[in-house]
């Protein structure tokens, strides 16, 4: 029989520490022809990240007992592991999250001893490794190095080349004279290295330009050693002040792909034959007004793989969601017309592999949680890792349904709505139900169309939530991220306030019980939206930006700049910096706060959220803090995830006063 209960209310059997558990997060995927690897970051394991290898269905962990597996260059990490070809089978490189150190286990982790490839870091410097990649014999492993000089606040970044047949392993500088690179690629025959770089001011998804290095081999006249060096001035393949370019790989005809938004979507492309110059332009591979890349905040994306025919499989973005596509040897661009699109069941892909003949993907349904899953002709697309096992019943899951309006500014505003949901649950007739709008971070990043578990934890208790994907987001082309460009702290804002009262005049939320919550530069945003007055009556930050001066005065050397365009440059846009900080608009939050941080946050240091607290208190406007201690910008740990969460559904139900029961 049916239960009537109030809103915000009802008795789910998905608990926080279900979510906690459940929230295991998959990257890194490939392939060595045999088996697939990933990484999996657990926070039953206090979010130790660990290389799993699943060979004809069977699943084993790959890396040393006790060992995480996480980069730290430009704080976010990413090609913390390569797979290394012409050893034994299975062995690998990664980055030891402990010492930032590279490594090598030739072989499983559990039956090899790793040796390092690195030197250990100098005293008084930290010497972090990323973006690693492998040559095709094996012979050499390469990484982004990125060095904190004593007593210094820049750190230096270049592109290095590990030995793995010598020990000590060889160490060679390819490419350095940037302020950063993206992940080397070196070309199957070994002569050339594609490496993406960039310059402070600029993001990678502002202007970023692709280079191709000619390489060759050698020996050191005194020792011997092996030597592996530039042999010839870097040649300039795309990218410019108004191009962002990313995701170099090279294909079976020796040609060079990669991905620009010089269309205004970012887009496949292959680097023209070898010709006198000038050269000929790069062929466009594809042309619909859809994104096959996405901003680059951690090295080593893979959303384009390439198959052993040379199609491309590539992650497709569109209105919101993804799929997979196959892109022919021959440019498509001439029609138009969408790549033919394979069937499979994800709406979120995180990332692409080849794996025998078929495309393997880190994948979300709109009601499995993230796992792998293995696409092959003929045979259909399954699952490799089986999703995790939660309470959540299939009849408890809420499903996105796309929402669009034009906000004040004219602009279109993008986000998903989730309906309450709860099997044998309703709410009071004619009632609708409090709204939770959630800020994706960022701000240049989006909302995520698969099962996300913490939506469900509060749909399944009765709240409607909404994603909005504000002007900045990623995934609309570059015209739409372009949008914030001098506009961060209002135009996002404006835009989930929009999103707010749009649902609230279609019925689908009560117009007093409106809640908004974010992380990162979206705690930002949901704080400059109470602070609005405009209807929010409760607002949870995670981790969240709350005074621009001092975020520009203290962030790490990857974002250093990233205000520049958002708001303006320093020193002459303080103002601007001030009136957009949540700290100096306490007086106007007529809502209550909750401010959830952690004490090892180097993006956003735990001073922002005590100058929040301070300011609220001092206007008598109530805010509650929670740290955590030993956690960063983004928490991993399920006592952590568990206690924040059971936190913030406290303070909706008692902030936004939803009746008992």
């Amino acid at each position: 029989m049916a239960t009537t209960a109030p809103y915000g209310r009802w008795a789910s059997p998905f608990a926080a520490a279900d979510v906690a558990s459940a929230k295991v997060s998959l990257s890194e995927l490939c392939s060595d022809g045999s088996s697939l690897f990933w990484l999996e970051s657990r926070p039953s394991e206090a979010g130790r990240v660990v290389l799993v290898r699943a060979t004809d269905g069977v699943l084993a962990d790959h890396s040393p007992p006790n060992v995480s597996i996480r980069s730290r260059v430009n704080e976010y990490g990413g090609g913390a592991l390569t797979l290394v070809p012409g050893h034994q089978a299975g062995a690998f490189a990664y980055v030891d999250q402990s010492d930032q150190r590279v490594w090598l286990c030739d072989g499983p982790g559990d039956a090899a001893t790793p040796r390092p490839l690195s030197a250990a870091a100098p005293e008084g410097e930290v010497v972090n490794h990323g973006g690693l990649s492998a040559t095709a014999d094996g012979d050499w492993v390469l990484a982004v190095r990125e060095v904190h000089p004593a007593g210094s606040t820049r750190p230096t970044r270049s592109v290095v080349a590990f030995g793995t047949r010598a020990e000590p392993a060889p160490c060679c500088v390819l490419v350095e004279g940037h302020d950063f690179f993206g992940t080397p690629r070196v070309a199957p025959d070994g002569a050339s290295l594609a490496v993406v770089a960039w310059d402070h001011p600029d993001m990678p998804w502002d202007a970023s330009r692709l280079f191709v290095v000619p390489l060759a081999r050698g020996r050191e006249p005194s020792s011997g050693a092996p030597v592996l060096g530039a042999a010839g001035a870097p040649r300039l393949v795309a990218g410019g002040p108004e191009e962002s370019v990313g995701q170099p790989g090279w294909g079976p005809d020796g040609r060079l792909r990669y991905v620009s938004d010089r269309s205004g979507w970012w887009q496949p492309y292959r680097d023209a034959p070898a010709a006198p110059a000038p050269a000929p332009e790069p062929e466009r591979l594809a042309a619909v007004e859809a994104e096959f890349h996405g901003p680059d905040w951690v090295l080593s994306q893979t959303t384009i793989a390439v198959l052993p025919d040379g199609t491309l499989a590539a992650r497709m973005t569109r209105a919101g969601s993804d799929s997979v596509v196959l892109i022919g040897q021959a440019a498509t661009a001439t029609t138009g017309a969408t790549p033919p699109v394979l069937d499979q069941p994800c709406v979120s892909i995180a990332a692409l592999c080849e794996h025998r003949g078929g495309v393997a993907m880190i994948g979300t349904t709109p009601d499995t949680p993230s796992t792998v899953w293995l696409w092959q002709s003929g045979a259909g697309c399954e699952p490799v890792r089986p999703p995790a096992t939660t309470a959540l019943r299939r009849g408890d899951v809420a499903t996105g349904e796309p929402f669009a309006l034009t906000g004040r500014s004219g602009r279109p505003v993008y986000g998903t709505l989730y309906r309450p949901v709860l099997e044998g649950t309703s709410g009071p007739p004619g009632a609708a139900p409090p709204l939770v709008v959630w800020c994706h971070g960022g701000p240049t990043s989006a909302c995520q169309a698969g099962l996300d578990l913490t939506v469900q934890f509060f749909t399944t208790r009765g709240f409607a939530v909404a994603c909005v994907d504000y002007a900045g987001s990623s995934g609309y082309g570059r015209a739409y991220r372009n949008e914030l460009w001098g506009q961060w702290g209002v135009a996002d804002s404006e835009d989930c306030l929009d999103a707010a009262r749009h649902l609230a005049a279609r019925g689908d939320a009560d117009p007093g019980a409106l809640g908004i919550r974010g992380g990162s530069a979206g705690g930002m945003t949901a704080l400059n939206a109470l602070a609005s007055g405009e209807g929010f009556g409760a607002c949870v930050s995670w981790y969240g930006v709350t005074d621009l001066l001092g975020l520009a005065a203290t962030t790490h050397d990857f974002e250093a700049h990233y205000t520049d365009r958002l708001i303006g440059p320093l020193p002459g846009a303080e103002r601007l910096y001030e009136e957009r900080s949540p700290s100096h608009r306490a007086a106007a939050m007529g809502g209550s706060v909750l401010l959830l941080q952690g004490t090892e946050d180097a993006v956003v240091p735990p001073s922002q959220a005590e100058a929040m607290r301070d300011a609220l208190d001092a206007a008598g406007t109530k805010c509650d803090l929670l740290f955590f201690e030993g956690e960063g910008h983004g928490f991993r740990r399920a006592d952590t995830l568990r206690a924040s969460l059971e936190a913030e559904l406290a303070f909706y139900v008692a902030e936004l006063q939803l009746s008992d029961p």
